[in-house]
């Protein structure tokens, strides 16, 4: 089997430790158990295609193929002779021998189907059909041809919304929707935030072991106080670009100043939130001038720009040790 029909995915590899991932993770289980379609809603990267990797290697089909197709990617001229296939002769410039569709070379497997909501009204019977009868009908073909697939559907944008906008069959819409799985955002599960960034950090560590990093407890805050509008894929960007562009081995809060500008941020109040931000990166400096000085607060209180008893005072404040009078 060609590796890019393999999922490469296991429930594994989703992380998190909240109560709603948890329960994601024993439906994921139980869905697997089935041929049943199964729709995935949320917002762009939650991780709804790690979700139905997971599924397809814990079902009975996980040593056949899975072929994950984006609606959005390829285009509507394309699309039919993408999913269906077509006879020889069907069109001009189709191959004299024909060409099997996506949803054929599937066969025996799973097939994820990612915004889904953007297929065209004209192809969506086709993919009815099969789902309720287990046939597809190339382009040009006389007959159906029968293809034994399970589907998992994905979509950003409600069903039910493009239902009631006419651009999506209600029909089609219930087909889909046996079971659904919806994959809440990342501003709702802020707990999961240390666990993922950890294992994003590892792998990046794993892979460049001479730019090994860690995140600080204070900017760890940071990160948990952030809303996240990009989700897991934007928390993995920013550890990457921090990865890259930061010198040494620690993650701190201002490193994370000019990257997470302003907000959104979590909270009552923006203005708390960013009181919050610039204490942290204020405390963050303090400590970073006194480890380059090695702990000599008049020096590290030149470093810093400001006089030697109001470095005191913010150490004071911020419940920073002071040590030994050798380093006044």
């Amino acid at each position: 089997m060609r590796p890019s029909l393999r999922a490469q995915f296991t429930l594994q590899d989703i992380y998190g430790c909240s109560s709603a991932i948890s329960r994601l993770k024993d439906l994921a289980v139980r869905a697997a158990k089935t041929d049943f379609p199964i729709l995935l809603t949320g917002e762009s990267g939650t991780g709804k295609e790690l979700f139905a990797h997971a599924i397809h290697n814990l079902s009975r089909r996980a040593g056949a193929p899975f072929m994950a197709i984006n609606c959005a990617a390829i285009p509507e001229s394309l699309l039919e002779s993408e999913l269906f296939g077509y006879e020889a002769g069907a069109f001009t410039g189709a191959s004299k021998s024909g060409k099997a569709g996506r949803l054929e070379v599937a066969a025996g497997g799973t097939v994820f189907l990612d915004e889904v909501g953007l297929m065209p009204l004209a192809l969506q019977p086709k993919l009815l059909r099969l789902l309720q009868y287990g046939e597809i009908e190339k382009i040009g073909a006389t007959g159906r041809l029968r293809v034994d697939v399970r589907v998992i559907a994905a979509t950003n944008r409600p069903l039910s919304m493009l239902v009631a906008e006419g651009q999506f069959r209600e029909d089609l819409y219930y087909r889909l929707n046996v079971i659904g799985m919806e994959i809440p955002p990342l501003r709702q599960r802020s707990e999961d935030i240390p666990v993922i960034a950890a294992a994003i950090m590892q792998r990046l560590n794993a892979t460049y072991p001479e730019l090994s990093k860690q995140i600080s407890p204070e900017a760890m805050s940071l990160l948990q106080c952030y809303v996240w509008p990009g989700n897991v894929r934007e928390l993995e960007n920013l550890l990457q670009r921090l990865f890259a562009l930061v010198d040494g081995q620690m993650l701190l809060p201002h490193h994370l100043g000019g990257l997470l500008p302003g907000g959104p941020w979590e909270g009552a109040s923006p203005v708390a939130s960013l009181g919050q931000h610039l204490a942290l990166v204020e405390k963050d400096m303090i400590q970073e001038a006194l480890r380059n000085t090695g702990g000599n607060k008049s020096q590290a209180a030149r470093l810093l720009g400001v006089p030697r008893s109001s470095l005191y005072e913010k150490m004071n404040s911020y419940g920073l040790r002071k040590n030994s009078n050798k380093h006044r």
